[in-house]
């Protein structure tokens, strides 16, 4: 599964006119892995002359709602007017969903709520790292949409003004034309094949009928059924005359894709005289047709994927755990929830530097995904917190698995420098979903668990119901 890389480095133009949210906004990407240039603006005007001078210059725009003079969201709508090619995150404050909402239905990329106590500094660098990814990844289909309309247009072009593959047989199957263009579809020189009953050679390994074939046999729908199972249709233009689409592999090196119609010729008497078939290359719209359904599903994955560790990223988790916690209210079913923390993370960053730390959070997310069961789900929290969701699971069975956790993460080794092995532990926070509770309250309080679990000397795993 394809997964967003880290950038190396990126641009953001922030609209803001609180001074000390600014600093905040600073504050939130220092220590990310990547190379974050932050460009400052308080008031519209300002930040419209900087996009209009170089939008080349930012990877992202992030906006808040209450500017002086214009909200935050008009910006936004006059941004997306202009057609502008940034992804815009707008910043609304608690109580705002409702702004969120508009700037998600105007075609804003995201939004984030500045919660009071300031929780979402810490979404800023994961949300817009991913939401820059999204957009250039957005930009890719649209520029292969574009390609593949060119070429579609292009095609139709080439059609027009030259011959159309064609060849022709007559009552007795025998081939009577096989023009240029057919010599070049299909690699094979017209004097091979005219006076013949070997068309079949162009497109199959031993012989057997073509479609224009069945058609001079008077072709009955079994007939096609045999040979075009799924593939054929009648054609909308001509009532007697049938159409398919089919895979050659002995065509060319690769094999073709050609989409290919057969009619009769019918004499005066309207006795069928032979038959005309055509053929088209389809073989780059199918490859332009599965890449982008493979573009749409990464994309899909690609949303809900953390681009470090390869699990689910944390507004995945806040979706599936809302699932979970409505399935446990209707049901009556258990559920429990773990969080894990790295013990001591700033200080293996500041000795041995991120890229190191990025390490041991990749193998953190290694060890989840070998101990946890298929019906469990984990996720990266933030940072250096990773959080399981354990559907239908009290307690105790949970416990079971976060103790196997911590044990196996502790017996994992990291050398961040020649000749030095280090071990890293983690402190684990867990207990069970309350009827009725709501969510945040939940995740609270198995939060507070594992920070008692730190203070109590960490490397050890506490569940609420041993507090």
């Amino acid at each position: 599964m394809k997964k967003f890389e880290q950038p190396l480095r990126m641009n953001i133009l922030l609209v803001e006119d609180d001074e000390h949210d600014r600093a905040a906004f600073h504050r939130a990407f220092r220590g990310v892995s990547y190379n974050c240039t932050i460009t400052d603006c308080v008031r519209a005007p300002e930040a419209l002359a900087l996009i209009a001078a170089d939008p080349a210059a930012f990877d992202v725009v992030v906006v808040d709602h209450h500017l002086p003079c214009q909200y935050g969201l008009d910006l936004c709508k006059e941004l997306l007017a202009a057609a502008v090619p940034l992804p815009l995150v707008i910043l609304t404050g608690s109580g705002s969903e409702l702004v969120a909402v508009e700037a998600l239905k105007a075609g804003v990329d995201d939004y984030i709520i500045k919660d009071p106590d300031s929780a979402y500094l810490q979404m800023l660098p994961p949300v817009l790292a991913e939401v820059a990814a999204a957009f250039r990844e957005r930009l890719a289909h649209m520029e292969a949409e574009k390609s593949l309309s060119e070429n579609r247009e292009r095609l139709s072009s080439i059609l027009e003004g030259l011959t159309v593959p064609t060849f022709v047989i007559d009552a007795d199957h025998i081939t009577t034309h096989w023009n240029l263009a057919c010599e070049i579809i299909t690699g094979i020189p017209a004097r091979e094949v005219i006076g013949t009953r070997q068309q079949w050679r162009a497109f199959y390994p031993s012989e057997r009928p073509v479609m224009a074939d069945l058609i001079v046999d008077g072709v009955l729908e079994e007939q096609l059924t045999q040979h075009y199972s799924g593939k054929y249709r009648r054609s909308q233009l001509k009532a007697d005359a049938f159409e398919a689409e089919d895979f050659f592999p002995h065509l060319g090196g690769e094999g073709k894709w050609l989409f290919f119609t057969a009619a009769p010729l019918k004499g005066a008497n309207g006795e069928i005289g032979g038959a005309i078939e055509t053929l088209q290359d389809v073989t780059e719209r199918r490859n332009a047709e599965i890449a982008l359904q493979e573009s749409e599903l990464r994309h899909r994955e690609l949303s809900i994927t953390d681009g470090l560790t390869g699990l689910y990223n944390s507004r995945h988790f806040y979706t599936r755990a809302h699932e979970e916690v409505e399935r446990c209210n209707r049901y009556a079913t258990p559920l429990s929830l773990v969080l894990l923390d790295v013990d001591n993370f700033k200080k293996f960053n500041d000795t041995y530097g991120h890229l190191e730390g990025d390490r041991v959070l990749a193998g953190l997310a290694e060890v989840i995904r070998a101990e946890i069961r298929g019906s469990d789900s984990a996720y990266r929290y933030g940072g250096e917190e990773f959080i399981v969701i354990f559907p239908e699971t009290v307690p105790e069975e949970a416990h079971v698995v976060a103790e196997r956790l911590r044990q196996s993460f502790e017996q994992h080794e990291f050398k961040p420098a020649p000749g030095e092995l280090v071990h890293m532990t983690i402190s684990i926070g867990g207990g069970c979903y309350h009827p009725e509770e709501a969510l945040i309250p939940f995740v609270k309080r198995i939060d507070e668990a594992m920070y008692k679990a730190k203070s109590l000397g960490k490397n050890r795993v506490l569940f609420l119901e041993e507090t």
